[in-house]
């Protein structure tokens, strides 16, 4: 793989605070059972996740974030633009939005935030000791061009840096299971992501009506594939 240059930009600080999570049964209804983020891994109950992928358009590129060192499961590997939890009560979409401006600083207008698809990933890590089986909602934010990767400020208990890579770049990655990344099965579901981005490559736009934001002192334009 091509190197492409990496950047860790701005970091800001959280303060830690116990999260819970709806406990969700085999099909991924809630059950009523609420606990905590910990014990739902202890127990290995299933719980909703969000991936949020930042695409842009004009250079087919992704930005993805390399994971902090204190984190719990694979620290120091580069993974999704925006990851995080459901917390107990909230809703899907109004956690990617969240998740993206906690973690990388950018207020992402909802409609601008277009689902790909959900799925079920069910795997342990650290020794058995670290049990999670989530319902993932993946999700899609695109911008026309690049946004500069030092216009970002990141959530220092999450990431450490952001960089671009090719979305063919990437595929490959996954499917060499390269050991810098955090890499799905190349046999699941979730694989069919570069399929949808294959076909965003050639998309028509001029029907699309774009939606202007600002990070910083940058402008940028979304692109809103549901319009």
């Amino acid at each position: 793989m091509a190197a492409t240059a990496s950047l860790a930009v701005p970091a800001v600080s959280t303060s830690t605070t116990t999260e819970y999570f709806d406990v969700l049964n085999e099909i991924g209804a809630k059950t009523g059972i609420v606990k905590a983020r910990n014990h739902v891994h202890r127990d290995g109950d299933w719980h909703r996740a969000v991936h949020v992928w930042i695409y842009a358009q004009s250079t087919h590129r992704l930005l993805i974030q390399k994971r902090a060192e204190c984190k719990e499961s694979w620290p120091n590997l580069w993974d999704i633009s925006a990851a995080g939890h459901v917390t107990a009560g909230d809703q899907s979409l109004e956690t990617a939005q969240r998740e993206t401006q906690e973690e990388l600083g950018i207020d992402v207008p909802i409609e601008a935030i277009e689902p790909l698809f959900s799925m079920q990933a069910a795997f342990n890590t650290n020794d058995d000791t670290f049990v999670n089986k989530e319902f993932i909602d993946v999700y899609l934010v695109t911008v026309k061009d690049e946004v500069p990767v030092e216009t970002f400020t990141l959530q220092q208990s999450e990431v450490a840096a952001v960089r671009y890579i090719g979305t063919d770049d990437l595929e490959k990655a996954f499917k060499s299971n390269d050991r810098a990344f955090v890499c799905p099965d190349p046999s699941s579901e979730y694989m069919q992501i570069f399929k949808i981005l294959h076909s965003k490559k050639t998309a028509p736009l001029g029907s699309l009506k774009p939606v202007l934001g600002q990070i910083g002192m940058v402008q940028v334009e979304y692109i809103c594939w549901q319009a």
